[in-house]
């Protein structure tokens, strides 16, 4: 009975989706483009490798021969689980436990690969508030007591896992680490986030919905 009751939680909690309307066109004068984005239970924020400075950012060196970077922060196991389990996703949602920074290099094209995605938002940030978001992520990687960044694991050629900061669990995920994110960088976006949609709700106001489902 209680696994009833718990399966379509977990599956609600992981494929929660907002009713977007894409915008309209919007021309705003800027430095740099972010895209929030979702594919399934996975949610990123997705930057050109072009704009990425490897003093701000020294990962970057990894991925320079991509055109894009996907970024997601997310529960060590589950994360890392090449299928969905359901056993991970409960105890990722009920039980504090490590994280994981998951580092895809974008080889396609822009366009194909948010025709692969669910959700697409498009944020305008001055290359200020863009420096802020690159030492956000920088920070979240956990580094040892040489202060290096710790490989988890590889999912194919292009997918690298980092060892990360914070405990995953159902008031800190994924979407929260990406709300705070944008609001340490100046975005108005509320950082009390734990569910998909409140994120890309959140995004559609202060940006440009690319792709709704």
């Amino acid at each position: 009975m209680q696994n009833i009751v718990i399966f379509p939680v977990i599956f609600f909690f992981l494929n929660t989706s907002p009713s977007l309307k894409v915008s309209d066109s919007i021309s705003l004068s800027s430095d740099k483009e972010i895209f929030l984005i979702k594919q399934r239970w996975h949610t990123a924020i997705v930057l050109q490798t072009s704009d990425i400075d490897s003093i701000i950012f020294p990962i970057i060196n990894q991925f320079r021969e991509f055109k894009m970077i996907d970024i997601g922060w997310g529960d060590e196991e589950f994360y890392q689980y090449p299928d969905f389990d359901w056993e991970l996703a409960f105890k990722a949602l009920f039980i504090p436990t490590p994280s994981t920074l998951r580092v895809e290099g974008i080889s396609i094209s822009r366009d194909l690969y948010f025709d692969l995605s669910e959700i697409v938002v498009k944020l305008i940030v001055t290359n200020e508030q863009f420096i802020k978001i690159l030492k956000y992520i920088d920070d979240t990687f956990y580094r040892n007591d040489n202060e290096e960044i710790i490989l988890s694991s590889k999912a194919g050629g292009q997918i690298i896992f980092y060892a990360a900061k914070g405990e995953y669990h159902l008031f800190n995920t994924c979407n929260t680490w990406l709300a705070k994110c944008l609001n340490n960088a100046g975005l108005n976006i509320k950082t009390d986030i734990i569910l998909t949609e409140q994120l890309f709700q959140e995004a559609a106001k202060i940006g440009e919905v690319i792709k709704a489902r």
